[in-house]
């Protein structure tokens, strides 16, 4: 699977992805310094005053939501369609989204984009995500997949109204020294 360049791609793609909503436990350990902080063992459906926890919860549940999307396959909404669907991204991330996918489709219409915007990849952890680190002051939130531990992805987390919500994920609104692809 991890070597249909183009098709998986394309399937990706067309086909999107959405993330599980289920309990998971989380890793946490906190550094000295105060603002990047890990966590361990943290019930993501948690209800906290915590900003942290409650955008962490809040990433969590938007990229495991995907993936569980992807993992229909054939039944998935595709990417543009589930982010416009989801209550838990910004108008922002779903125009950028839909912008990127379509100006790829104009370029190249059999192939688009070479890969999944919101996975920043062709492939994805199909287990879904857990939480790798949060930073408080800026809202980056990166995840690591529960099986696949080298798979990290950023996502960024703005408050909108009092509630958190994503606002990039993989290649959309994320700079490019924090996407899974940049170089060191």
């Amino acid at each position: 699977m991890r070597n249909f360049i183009g098709l998986a791609a394309l399937c990706a793609v067309i086909f999107g992805c959405q993330g599980n909503k289920q309990n998971e436990s989380v890793d946490t350990a906190t550094g000295t310094d105060s603002s990047m902080v890990v966590k361990e063992n943290v019930d993501v459906k948690a209800t906290s005053d915590s900003p942290g926890e409650l955008y962490a919860t809040t990433a969590l549940n938007f990229i495991n939501g995907y993936v569980e999307d992807c993992n229909k396959e054939k039944n998935s909404k595709g990417v543009v369609e589930w982010a416009a669907a989801s209550p838990l991204a910004t108008n922002r991330l779903k125009r950028e989204l839909k912008t990127m996918v379509d100006e790829a489709f104009k370029e190249d219409p059999e192939l688009g984009l070479d890969a999944d915007p919101i996975f920043d990849a062709q492939d994805y952890p199909e287990e879904g995500f857990e939480l790798e680190s949060l930073d408080k002051k800026t809202g980056y939130v990166v995840v690591r997949g529960k099986k696949w531990k080298e798979f990290t992805l950023t996502l960024k987390l703005v408050n909108e109204n009092g509630k958190w919500l994503v606002d990039g994920c993989g290649i959309v609104n994320i700079p490019p020294d924090r996407t899974r692809n940049h170089e060191e």
